[in-house]
């Protein structure tokens, strides 16, 4: 659970006792992530004796809600987690510093490519650095895909369509046990992906929707037909999906596959069970498989901060120092650092093992970082689900929900 510190602690790293300066480390994850993470800050401590860092971790949404209010109070953290859809709309509330002021100094980010250094610029200014690498997987157990006779793209060079994802996942239902795979028709973040493979995207450069309607209507159709058949689960599971483990539908054992991301491949191994596979996304684009080697979260530092130099100190450590690789492992990605990575993959072991074989076998695949989302995009996250959750439980048809996410998103992103 997270450690709660509440007001206990000043705002933005303002404590001082005996010299000693007070860090605030705050992100989200699962406990594997926490536990990593703590034991990492505590080898930076041991050389450090002078910082201090107290850490606090949570799941996704309450981390953004307290992020919000100590903003808001002004008692931001000083070391913080974001993701794309909120690094954006942090930067233009002038809450992060740019740190181009620290890079190639203090900070080292010349072992880190710039496809992902891009995924933490918005408008030209360097406000975050991804904390990893990551691309997407259907995350698979194998047994269950065997007992049903169905088979999933689980090697090097291997490819799939979206029909031949239907079949395997409506054989697995009608097993009778799970549904073939968690409805991936929740997340925005899987939309993408679809929208990459037919030509499309999210959001455009100029951070406005790059979809009409009836594109959404397309991909939500596409699921609907496989509820009707077990292929994905039902509604008051696919509803209970936040991106976390504890309500998963693979985790709790009501699918027998999940669309994710590979960083969260070591929460899996550690919940799930070790005999887990990994399979590519469906595409029936051969050139365009729609994956990306992307930031899987990024750490910033806060405007606000009274202590930057103490707080990109332990930034740069995390980042690029082999002890710290060896803690964090694969628990955020593979290491962003180059460096570090190789280190990190070659003697990996577990769910560790897991991303980095997962990578390898799907590095032709993955193409450059799809970039951050707009202004507007976590709302956009958000309203997207909760219009999901009226088509599943047919509150709405799919194409009135559709247009009412695309004018919604419009006005999220203010035009």
């Amino acid at each position: 659970m997270a450690a709660v510190l509440g007001a206990a602690l000043s705002g933005c790293g303002d404590d001082r006792a005996g010299g000693q300066v007070t860090l605030r480390f705050v992100w989200w994850g699962n406990e594997d992530r926490a536990e990593v993470t703590r034991n990492a800050v505590d080898e930076f401590q041991r050389r450090n004796p002078e910082i201090k860092v107290e850490t606090e971790y949570s799941g996704y949404d309450p981390y953004f809600q307290k992020l919000s209010t100590q903003v808001a109070g002004g008692t931001s953290p000083d070391l913080l987690q974001l993701d794309r859809p909120t690094l954006g709309e942090y930067a233009k509330r002038n809450v992060l510093a740019d740190l181009g002021e620290y890079a190639g100094k203090s900070l080292r980010v010349d072992r880190i490519s710039s496809n992902l250094l891009a995924g933490g610029k918005v408008d030209g200014k360097q406000y975050a650095i991804a904390a990893g690498q990551t691309t997407q997987a259907l995350i698979l157990d194998p047994a269950l895909f065997a007992a049903a006779g169905a088979t999933a793209p689980t090697e090097a060079g291997q490819t799939w369509t979206w029909a031949q994802f239907a079949e395997a996942m409506n054989r697995i239902g009608a097993q009778g046990a799970v549904a073939g795979t968690t409805d991936p028709g929740w997340a925005v973040d899987w939309f993408e992906v679809w929208l990459r493979q037919n030509g499309k995207q999210l959001y455009t450069e100029d951070g406005e929707l790059g979809f009409e309607a009836a594109d959404l209507e397309r991909y939500w159709t596409m699921f609907g037909k496989l509820r009707a058949t077990k292929g994905v689960t039902p509604p008051e599971v696919t509803t209970k999906q936040d991106g976390g483990l504890q309500n998963s539908g693979m985790v709790t054992r009501k699918a027998a596959s999940e669309v994710g991301y590979d960083s969260s491949l070591t929460g899996y191994f550690s919940t799930y069970g070790q005999s887990l596979k990994t399979a590519s996304l469906p595409s029936d684009n051969a050139s365009e498989p729609g994956m990306a080697a992307l930031p899987p979260v990024s750490f910033a530092v806060s405007q606000r901060s009274k202590h930057k130099e103490a707080a990109v100190k332990l930034l740069d450590f995390l980042l690029n120092d082999p002890d710290a690789g060896k803690v964090l492992g694969a628990s955020r990605g593979v290491p962003p650092n180059e460096d570090i990575r190789a280190q990190v993959c070659a003697s990996s072991t577990g769910g560790n093992k897991l991303v980095c074989d997962h990578q390898a076998a799907q590095k032709d695949k993955m193409g450059p970082a799809f970039g951050p989302w707009p202004s507007g995009s976590s709302a956009i996250k958000r309203d997207f689900q909760r219009t999901y959750d009226d088509v599943i439980f047919k509150r709405a048809n799919v194409g009135e929900a559709a247009r009412r996410v695309v004018q919604d998103a419009k006005l999220s992103l203010g035009y």
